[in-house]
């Protein structure tokens, strides 16, 4: 169908063939894969967006509690384990 808009390519290679199906088996959704890429494509980047803020709220609400004294952390504790971690096994 014409576009006045750039078209993206993508391979339809056989993970993406399975994920769509199994989306349509647990959907029930008969859309083009074209169209249900799309729409999988807009979901998944405001799905990441909205991940993005909670995790930002989550170390802003930590930071909170550390700052009130509701929250401590053993700091060389984690500097041993750190320092463990870098060692050669």
């Amino acid at each position: 169908m014409p576009s006045k808009h750039p078209r993206i390519a993508i391979t339809a290679d056989s993970e993406l063939s399975e994920a769509l199906e199994h989306v349509r088996m647990a959907t029930g959704t008969r859309e083009a894969d074209a169209t249900l890429v799309r729409r999988l494509a807009l979901a998944g980047a405001y799905a990441q967006l909205a991940a993005r803020e909670e995790r930002r709220a989550a170390a802003h609400e930590l930071f909170e509690a550390m700052d009130q004294g509701l929250f401590e952390l053993d700091l060389e504790a984690i500097d041993a384990l750190n320092a463990s971690a870098d060692l050669p096994r």
